[in-house]
């Protein structure tokens, strides 16, 4: 008898799990509306969201590390399903690991500006991503203006420190760039000449320097200090562990199985105690600040603080957490690019040289104290290079940007005429490194061209010439006894810029009225340029920063950053490669012969092993 109300209990047991089972995989099957390629049984590509790179599926002719593999696997993917495809997770992914049940790579430009334009009715960041983000940057998780759903309190925090990378502070920001540049090309040159440098290490000590001075008023000394710099360590370890944490499959039992995952959480700890007793305590002892003071420091006082009575106060989590996050964020980027900027330029003699001249021709090289901000539209070809270096090797690539929507909604593009429809509850992922990879949207993708941005630099300096002081708002009118203009003048005065991948912040608050924000390209426009030979340039497809009103808030001070260290180094430098880095060579990146180094996922883009090259001091004139 209880051998039979076992076999009873288990037929009924196995009738309830294939039930549930089979209306599981009747309802994926009702959402389904995009291909995918061939997962694993029962966990489809749970392993390939945690980017599993040494698994069978991520086959590639090219080698390199395993999340080079990943990238090239994406990238074709992605060409093979023109622009956006759908990744399964397997209902034992979702039950045990916690993944969504769809999840949609995009890389399409329109389908993928359409999709950042949406408000937060249709489209949420997910807790579920960017949650993991917040654990390691605070032990209580508070969310930051880079990872919170829009709110009031969040409106209130991104508009407040959007007075911190304004015109007017970017100017004296720059300065500041200029001065750290110089001393680390001065510190370079004091190693003597074929010295072989690291030019990633390098490049994040100064963007932590600039990071600290121009924002927080925090002197790390990181250019001119001698061996390792031990904030840089723990900022590069307590990025790793949040790598580590979204490829592990029980990330909540690591800390209790896993040494590794026990040292990641203490080196997580040790960040938030110098945030807070370090950093805030810093800020705090200055007092108020002054009424000119608008830095990122003095904006995050006046939130916790509030002059006026009754304002709302910022808690102290989310200072903390605003604050961790800024730091991590500002500096890697723009070091990392540097690095790689650096690392084409050394690969492409010509292009180094071209710019150099460029540098000599504004007088910038014999006198690098007269580079400023003003000056930078002169320098167009320093702004092509960035620009392609940006594009080669987005800083933040996969997955970036990241969506949960809300209601079923259609987007412009994904390969069809009538749109892409994606279901309410999927999870998009933006998929930038292979948008600027695609051989659809660029002619010879994988080559280092800057001239192929020279028309768009040329016409955007042009436009910006045409607009009259006074009137690059939107929406402004002639004031009295003020000449009202012919017709050209006042639509250029008041239409709103042309997305070209580094304009899409919100409108200057220094500016009244605001300045015209950059506008998406029309899906038209970008269906027209696929059906055609793909172009040798294609703004659209060009998101280093993202796009819509969560784009990067600081893209303005990195690009500008860029630009000041690279100008001034090369003033004073010769930059080749060092053969130390050839092994990570694939197909493209930094001319012929292959990538300038191989390439690592995690929070940012970043060169494995560090990025070294042949330093030599520049012939200059006495």
């Amino acid at each position: 008898m209880p051998d039979l109300w076992v076999c009873a209990s288990t037929c009924v047991l196995g009738a309830l799990l294939l039930l549930v089972l089979g209306r599981a995989v009747n309802r994926e099957r009702r959402t389904v509306a995009l291909p995918a390629p061939p997962g694993l049984p029962l966990l489809g590509h749970s392993l390939t969201l945690r980017a599993w790179a040494p698994l069978s599926w991520f086959r590639s002719s090219g080698g390199g590390s395993g999340d080079q593999r990943l990238l090239a696997a994406l990238l074709r993917w992605s060409e093979q399903y023109d622009g956006a495809f759908q990744l399964r997770t397997g209902w034992l992914g979702r039950l045990l690991l916690g993944d969504p049940r769809v999840v949609v790579v995009l890389s399409d430009p329109p389908a993928a500006h359409a999709l950042l334009a949406l408000g937060e009715d249709a489209a949420v960041k997910p807790r579920r991503y960017y949650a993991s983000l917040d654990r390691v940057l605070h032990p209580a998780a508070a969310p930051s203006s880079a990872t919170a759903g829009s709110s009031p309190q969040w409106l209130l925090l991104r508009r407040s420190l959007l007075h911190a990378f304004s015109i007017s502070e970017l100017r004296q920001d720059f300065e500041v760039a200029k001065v750290k540049a110089l001393s680390l090309a001065r510190v370079i040159t004091d190693l003597g000449p074929g010295v072989v440098l690291d030019v990633d290490d390098a490049a994040l000590r100064f963007s932590l320097d600039v990071m600290g001075l121009s924002k927080l008023g925090y002197d790390f000394q990181a250019v001119e200090a001698q061996g390792e710099v031990l904030m840089l360590r723990l900022l590069e370890e307590v990025s790793a562990e949040w790598d580590a944490r979204r490829r592990r499959l029980l990330s909540w039992l690591a800390p209790w199985i896993s040494d590794a995952a026990a040292e990641g959480q203490t080196r997580c700890r040790i960040l938030h105690h110098f945030i807070e007793k370090e950093l805030w305590a810093d800020i705090q002892a200055r007092g108020p600040p002054p009424a000119d003071d608008v830095t990122l420091a003095a904006q995050l006082a006046r939130l916790r603080s509030p002059p006026s009575r009754g304002a709302p106060a910022l808690p102290l989590q989310r200072t903390l957490s605003e604050l961790a996050t800024q730091l991590l964020l500002a500096h890697g980027p723009t070091g990392h690019c540097i690095a790689w900027a650096l690392g084409c330029l050394a690969a492409n003699r010509a292009a180094q040289d071209r710019l150099v001249a460029e540098l000599k021709r504004e007088g910038v090289f014999d006198d690098p104290l007269k580079l400023s901000y003003d000056i930078l539209p002169k320098l167009s070809y320093l702004d092509c290079v960035v620009r392609e270096a940006l594009r080669l090797y987005p800083t933040m690539p996969f997955p970036a940007t990241v969506r949960t929507l809300k209601k079923d909604v259609v987007l412009g593009g994904g390969g069809g005429a009538g749109g892409l429809t994606l279901a309410a509850g999927s999870e998009v992922w933006v998929d930038v490194f292979s948008m600027h990879r695609s051989p659809r949207l660029w002619r010879d993708p994988n080559r280092f061209i800057p001239d192929r941005w020279m028309a768009e630099v040329e016409a955007a300096a042009a436009a910006s010439q045409r607009q009259p002081q006074g009137k690059q708002q939107q929406g402004s009118q002639p004031q009295d006894g003020e000449p009202p203009g012919d017709a050209t003048a006042e639509a250029t005065a008041t239409a709103p810029r042309r997305y070209d991948g580094l304009c899409t912040v919100e409108p200057d608050p220094d500016a009244e009225g605001g300045a015209a924000a950059a506008q998406p390209p029309p899906p038209a426009a970008a269906a027209a340029v696929a059906a055609a030979e793909p172009p040798l340039c294609s703004p659209d497809a060009f998101m280093p920063f993202g796009s819509g009103p969560r784009s990067c808030l600081g893209q303005r001070l990195a690009v500008a950053e860029v630009k000041a260290a690279l100008a001034v180094l090369l003033s004073f430098l010769v930059f080749e490669p060092s053969g130390e880095d050839d092994a990570g060579a694939g197909a493209g990146g930094g001319g012929e012969a292959g990538e300038v180094a191989q390439m690592g996922l995690g929070l940012f883009l970043r060169p494995v092993g560090g990025l070294h090259l042949l330093v030599a001091p520049r012939k200059r004139r006495t």
